[in-house]
């Protein structure tokens, strides 16, 4: 229950904290200013082999961004060439424009501006459009495009670089003319919050899915495990890895109804081992343990946990291995099988170390037997000897009444003649009165 507690309080934490809205970097209104140089592409005043038509061009735009990435764009432009045009009396060319179109922002970041605390350089790649009137032969009607990318540096500024270019018709001269320009450009942010642009729905701003966190903007579940990439970063799960923590199932398998709890039924995703009882949460749910309950890490109390253990269902009391299956020695007293009084019947207080030859013999399939019967010296010993064999024999058939083959076991009847303690006294006679194992490969 404390480790249900302590996970689902962990997860509460960690989702608030990841919960703040998404803003973009740019706001609602913004104000650009475009620096460039340019040079004409088309018309009388392009470059020829003695003339080289240069000239500055700035622009001043206004955009109000509708839905993102769609922002409505006013641009005024200003500026001018080195060589007139022909039927112009100026010693140069002037340039001018008052347009509308649209502007586009990709990826608008959201980590807050250089300057601020957690901030980066990281801005927004934009696309741009107009139609309008130009002033360059005359008066003309034109259509410009430019594109750019610019950097968060301090709010509400950003530095970025681009290029642009227009085509204009009509004026003085036949045929269009043309310019392009490439400089640097300024963006203020003016007012108004942006949310994010979140194409799949998963609760991640494509800026975010693509510049941090690398995950797919146009697929709400990255890495297929069942969860959203949304719910993954807010939950501290990892939307790039199916099975964040390891343990053999997706993250979506453990947290089954996607609420970014640890609710009834449900495991940790973000911990291998929900219980911390050591058995990974996937073997717990392939054996059907509780993976909230550490109680059940080991099953039949031998002291291996459930997937460690080769010889599962040990009988209590069994001395095992490493591997959880029981122990052969050379050797080895059983002690609590009893008999009746000069009889070979088992008493039913036997079975418990009954149960514990039967485990040894069945983890050990390879091992052969010798069942010796031992007696105290109270009675004849031929009587003794005939005694601790039928016993020895009574043991035997009870293991092979349980699946043990008969070929592994011997069976023998030392009656007397091997005490491990003394027959002077009852606790010593009761010591001696015993079934051992003798492992037929130590066997003399």
């Amino acid at each position: 229950m404390r480790s249900r507690i302590v996970a689902t309080l962990a997860f509460v934490v960690i989702a608030f904290a990841g919960a703040d809205s998404a803003r973009a970097e740019s706001g609602r209104l913004n104000l650009h200013l475009d620096l460039g140089a340019a040079t004409p592409f088309l018309g009388p005043t392009v470059s020829d082999g003695t003339t080289t038509t240069l000239g500055g061009v700035g622009w001043l735009g206004l955009d109000y961004q509708i839905k993102p990435p769609v922002a409505l764009e006013i641009l005024g432009g200003f500026g001018g060439f080195n060589t007139p045009q022909p039927t112009s009396s100026r010693s140069w060319s002037p340039y001018g424009t008052a347009a509308v179109g649209a502007r586009f922002r990709f990826l608008d970041n959201q980590e807050g501006y250089h300057n601020e605390q957690g901030g980066d350089y990281l801005g927004n790649f934009w696309i741009s459009a107009h139609l309008g009137y130009h002033f360059f032969d005359g008066h003309q009607f034109g259509i410009d495009a430019g594109l750019g990318y610019e950097w968060s540096l301090v709010r509400p500024m950003q530095i970025g670089i681009f290029a642009r270019g227009a085509i204009l018709f009509g004026g003085d001269e036949p045929g269009a003319d043309g310019i392009v320009a490439v400089g640097v450009n300024f963006s203020f942010e003016l007012f108004g919050n942006v949310e994010g642009v979140d194409t799949d729905g998963d609760g991640l701003s494509d800026e975010r899915e693509i510049q941090r966190f690398g995950t797919q903007a146009n697929n709400p579940d990255t890495d297929g495990d069942g969860l959203p990439d949304g719910l993954e970063v807010t939950t501290g799960t990892d939307p790039l890895q199916p099975d964040t923590d390891g343990d053999g199932l997706r993250d979506g398998q453990e947290d089954g109804n996607a609420d970014g709890f640890v609710g009834d039924g449900e495991s940790d995703p973000r911990v291998e081992d929900t219980d911390g009882g050591g058995v990974p949460d996937g073997f717990e749910a392939q054996d059907g343990t509780d993976a909230r309950d550490a109680a059940d890490d080991d099953k039949d109390g031998d002291g291996v946990l459930n997937h460690l253990d080769q010889c599962r269902g040990t009988a209590e009391g069994t001395e095992v291995d490493e591997r959880g299956c029981a122990v052969i020695r050379e050797r080895m007293t059983l002690p609590g099988i009893t008999f009746d009084f000069d009889s070979d019947h088992i008493r039913p207080e036997s079975e418990r170390t009954l149960r514990i030859a039967l485990q040894i013999l069945s983890d050990n399939p390879e091992a052969e037997v010798e069942i010796g019967g031992h007696t105290d010296n109270q009675g004849a010993r031929g009587h003794n000897r005939d005694l601790s064999r039928r016993r020895a024999e009574a043991v035997k058939a009870w293991l092979v009444q349980h699946g043990v083959a008969a070929g592994r076991m011997s069976t023998r009847g030392y009656g007397p003649d091997r005490p491990v303690a003394s027959n002077d006294t009852e606790e010593g006679r009761s010591q001696n009165r015993r079934i051992e194992f003798t492992h037929s490969n130590f066997a003399h």
